[in-house]
């Protein structure tokens, strides 16, 4: 029995808990290691005869009192055990602890052990959870109030957009649409104006007495507004403030009051086209939260994709086309390096298709040569391959798939001149430096796709300047129309070999490229390449003589 004795006394002494027994009046009868080291390191005690429930209630707290009413339920028998959880924090951590009381006897006489158990680590993790599941629970409660303002809105601005005849139209239908939803108070859609550099709101709505930002914004110089950035940076720009902003009474009326408490600005892009700029200004600040730019963001992209589909519509039917001409002077530019590796006079000559889709541009170099640069030397570039040389010069394949004409392309351009040389006496513009200097000359169906051109242009190479900027009517009958119709009838390989011969000057005479050679370079023998080209010669001749 001794020995039990001695071995419950020892494994109560290096149990990791504070433990106490007190008896049926809360005096404190035996305690263990735990318990006599905690508290104060230098005067570490045992608290035995220490009445342990008057000492609790010393303590006026909730959880004291709660304390003393459970281990007074336990002593009188009216329940076997209690536990309660509480806080003991310091001013250097806190903590948390379990206590638990449990009623047993010991020859008649009530006893109670008093146990104390650390549990700040488990009560930090059931925090931390509660507070997740709080955020998650607020991030739930604003994702279905967006969800919800928004959800019409999505719907009318997508039919607004998609349902327009013209651009015109869209603009004004989106803006009216956006300013019936709250907190917004404001929307306009800025175009740029290629020739003055400028940018101006082109439709706009609001609710009442809430007035226009004043003047034109210009390009490059006013980039603290958030409309200006936007189509700078191609990336949505917001002000959750904007009685924090600097600028604010520099771009917005003081007639707006507190009218206006946020903005954001939104650039309406489609692939490498931007149409213009989304401008939204709301009555509160912060209005535009994570999840609301998404939804605006997925907006401004539609709106663009709708303007997109309706200028491709418009190429096909418009009487006018802009002309632009500039200079581009960039080491990096293909024609550029061409010129300058070959020292020849480069000049373009017209762009067609090969078997794959891939596009292929025709050069003539104005002297006979017997290699060209490597392709892989050459950013945008392919392939460079010689068709024919001759005392009058050598016809050049460039195969272009990443260059800048592909991408002058997706904005609706169709190149008309696209040269550089690196003789003085050229009508090429010269500089300073005596660096190679690109003429480029291209037809855009209308002046936003001209300014989205021109962004590119600035956007890729060091030295753009604009030459010429001209509107003119196409004639009735346009080499696009009849493009348009022959390609509808023409096959891509036979189309492929008209245009290949046309630009390799296989119809001059004396002939300087063979049929034998036009028919390697499209990868097909001789006599398919001679039966495609005479198909599509048929094809073209019914076109031209069908109205006789």
């Amino acid at each position: 029995m001794d020995h039990r004795h001695e071995l419950a006394e020892a494994t109560l002494e290096t149990l990791p808990l504070t433990v106490a027994v007190i008896d049926a009046d809360g005096e404190i009868l035996l305690t263990n290691q735990s318990w006599r080291a905690f508290g104060s390191d230098d005067h570490p005690t045992d608290h035995l005869g220490v009445d342990y429930i008057a000492t609790a209630a010393m303590d006026d707290d909730d959880h004291a009192r709660r304390a003393i009413d459970g281990l007074e339920a336990v002593i009188d028998g009216e329940q076997e055990t209690f536990s309660m959880e509480y806080p003991c924090h310091t001013p250097e951590q806190k903590q948390w602890f379990l206590m638990r009381a449990n009623r047993f006897t010991v020859d008649g006489d009530v006893r109670v052990s008093v146990v104390h158990l650390e549990i700040t680590d488990r009560k930090l993790a059931e925090l931390a959870v509660e507070e997740t599941t709080a955020e998650l629970r607020e991030e739930h409660q604003a994702l279905e109030h967006v969800l919800e303002r928004v959800d019409g809105l999505l719907r009318d601005v997508i039919d607004a957009a998609v349902g327009a005849a013209t651009r015109d139209e869209i603009e004004r239908g989106v803006c009216t649409r956006l300013i019936e939803t709250d907190p917004y108070v404001l929307a306009w859609i800025g175009r740029t104006d290629v020739t003055n550099n400028r940018l101006a709101p082109r439709e706009w709505a609001s609710t009442d007495d809430v007035p226009l930002e004043d003047g034109d914004l210009v390009l490059g110089s006013d980039d603290s507004h958030p409309a200006v950035e936007a189509l700078e940076t191609g990336e949505p720009q917001v002000i959750h403030d904007l009685e924090t902003f600097a600028e604010a009474d520099h771009w917005w009326p003081a007639g707006a009051g507190t009218a206006f408490q946020s903005v954001a600005a939104f650039p309406l892009t489609y692939g490498d086209v931007t149409y213009g700029v989304l401008v939204l200004f709301a009555s509160e600040p912060n209005a535009f939260g994570e999840r609301e730019r998404l939804v605006l963001e997925s907006l401004a992209e539609t709106i663009a994709t709708a303007m997109n589909a309706i200028e491709a519509r418009q190429m096909l039917a418009s009487d006018t086309v802009v002309e632009l001409e500039v200079a581009v002077e960039d080491p990096s530019l293909f024609v550029t390096i061409l010129a300058d590796d070959l020292e020849a006079t480069i000049t373009y000559r017209g762009l067609t298709y090969d078997k794959d889709g891939e596009p292929v541009a025709f050069f003539h170099a104005d002297r006979a040569l017997e290699s060209v640069p490597e392709a892989t030397t050459i950013d945008g570039v392919t392939d460079v391959t010689i068709l024919s040389a001759s005392d009058d010069g050598t016809l050049l394949e460039v195969a272009v798939r990443d260059s800048v004409v592909t991408a002058l392309s997706e904005h609706g351009a169709s190149i008309r001149r696209f040269d550089a040389s690196v003789s003085a006496g050229h009508t090429n513009h010269s500089t300073a430096t005596g660096a190679v200097v690109a003429d480029l000359t291209i037809d855009l169906p209308n002046g936003q796709s001209a300014r989205s051109a021109y962004d590119l242009l600035e956007g890729r190479y060091d030295t753009v300047e604009l030459i010429r900027y001209h509107e003119t009517d196409h004639p009735t009958e346009t080499p696009q129309n009849l493009m348009g119709r022959l390609e509808s009838s023409l096959t891509d390989r036979q189309l492929t070999a008209l245009r290949t011969a046309y630009y390799a000057d296989y119809f001059e005479w004396p002939r300087n490229v063979s049929g034998e050679d036009l028919a390697q370079s499209m990868d097909i023998s001789r006599s398919t390449f001679h039966q495609h080209l005479r198909t599509a010669q048929r094809k073209f001749l019914d076109e031209l003589f069908a109205g006789d």
